[in-house]
């Protein structure tokens, strides 16, 4: 059968169309890739692997390669996207190598991709072979898991699977009067920014991670009705805010404030056990809590696991594609840092 390769800035309209014929997530949507920071560079596109109704795709960031001039390398957004395809082995296997091709005509040195835990595409190339008989699955990482809450069973069950001195914190915490509503008018941005803040500095969090009000409402135009604003109060008072996504059956927790002073109460239990009553309500799928810090499982990543034993391998990608001009530009920063 005849191949069609296609190749979609954001800005094009074929992009949402093309994605919008697999199981996928905002993480994929061209509008996503509009928004900026956490380390966003490059410009953003989607190549697109076709054979009569199937299709592999694979969004990502091309940047120009630092010391290299007329070299690129590919990266993803910030979250979980990676590759999409119809569920054919040998197909997407021609749809692999028809993307190393493309990424070699546009001279990349090296790719990276984040994979996405719930929908678990790392498994997609896992068993892949380029042409040269490398395999792909020797580029994926294990980076640790991420965790979330099933929204499809009764709310009952969903409130049973928490730990059990979490539910009596929970408990405490309405009884003395801890409320959660959706800012829906987003009055409450300057509150979040704060406490999104203030809680990323006391995580020692990384600089390209911080925003500030204008992002807010630039990453509300751009998602439109899939961002959402959760806000906790306390006589009055903002204890935590949530900055979520809701696409399709998925409602991601993505950025996440919590009052300094309120912190021995941990305003975010009853956040997010709020927010999980919303989805379901909703009729929503999965509440997706996300891991720890740098993928690790550590105090954040253990917190989330007592809302929920369903844990899911979250998976990085990386290859090389051009060797030796990988190795010059590592021999070359390894002189930079030696002469300093």
């Amino acid at each position: 059968m005849l191949s069609q390769e296609q190749l979609y800035a954001a800005a094009d309209p074929r992009w949402a169309e093309v994605v919008g014929r697999l199981r996928h997530d905002v993480y994929h949507t061209p509008d996503y890739h509009f928004v900026p920071g956490f380390g966003r560079e490059g410009e953003a596109f989607v190549f697109v692997h076709q054979e009569g109704d199937s299709v592999f795709l694979w969004p990502y960031l091309l940047t120009p390669t630092d010391g290299a001039h007329g070299y690129h390398d590919v990266t993803s957004v910030y979250g979980y996207a990676g590759p999409l395809s119809s569920p054919d082995s040998e197909f997407v296997a021609r749809g692999w190598n028809a993307l190393l091709d493309h990424w070699r005509s546009q001279r990349v040195v090296s790719a990276f991709t984040r994979f996405h835990p719930l929908i678990g595409n790392q498994e997609l190339i896992r068993n892949l072979k380029d042409a040269n008989g490398q395999p792909a699955g020797d580029g994926l990482r294990h980076c640790g898991s991420t965790v979330s809450m099933d929204l499809t069973i009764p709310g009952e069950e969903q409130i049973r699977r928490y730990q059990k001195v979490l539910r009596q914190e929970i408990r405490k915490s309405r009884e003395i009067g801890f409320v959660t509503t959706e800012d829906a008018d987003w009055n409450h941005v300057d509150d979040f920014v704060r406490l999104y803040r203030d809680t990323m500095s006391r995580r020692n969090g990384r600089s390209e991670y911080l925003v500030d009000s204008s992002w807010v409402m630039e990453f509300r135009r751009i998602l439109g009705d899939h961002a959402r604003l959760f806000v906790t109060k306390w006589n009055g008072v903002v204890a935590a805010a949530l900055l979520a996504m809701e696409y399709g059956p998925f409602l991601h927790a993505h950025l996440t404030g919590i009052n300094s002073e309120l912190v021995a109460h941990s305003p975010l239990k009853i956040l997010l056990d709020d927010i999980r009553a919303w989805g379901t309500e909703r009729g929503l799928e999965s509440f997706h809590l996300g891991g720890g810090l740098g993928g690790r499982e550590d105090s954040l990543y253990q917190f989330k696991r007592r809302f929920s034993p369903l844990a899911h391998e979250f998976h990085t990608g990386s290859w090389i594609l051009d060797p030796a001009m990988y190795r010059e530009l590592e021999e070359a920063h390894r002189q930079k840092f030696a002469e300093q």
